[in-house]
């Protein structure tokens, strides 16, 4: 397990888990082909996939009343930025992540 404090500089805590050494049992990133994760602006919440193949941001987001497509562009562009540094890390190359809001409830996700 990689041991990391407040005195580590950034880039430690990033890489150690991109490899995934930190946290305890986390797996390394390479080889994966979507990424999930939640992001929250302004006290709405939306789930966020990323086809690494596709080089596509998928946001579901079903109620379209609190935001517009431009403002929700506007909000994950720093994730548009900072995940392909991170997948870079790792040897993975994406040049620049298309968005793509789901605004429908039901979309299959083939697991496994």
């Amino acid at each position: 397990m990689c041991e990391l404090d407040a005195t580590d500089h950034p880039t430690k805590w990033f890489d150690s888990y991109l490899e995934g050494e930190f946290p305890k049992h986390c797996q390394k990133w390479e080889g994966y082909t979507h990424l999930y994760f939640p992001f929250c602006s302004h006290n709405h919440w939306y789930a966020v996939e990323v086809d690494i193949a596709k080089s596509t941001m998928f946001i579901y987001d079903p109620d379209r009343s609190w935001f517009t497509d431009d403002q929700i562009r506007v909000d994950l562009k720093p994730m548009t930025t900072i995940l392909p540094m991170l997948l870079k890390k790792i040897n993975i190359v994406i040049d620049a992540l298309v968005l793509e809001r789901i605004t429908t409830i039901s979309k299959t996700i083939q697991l496994g």
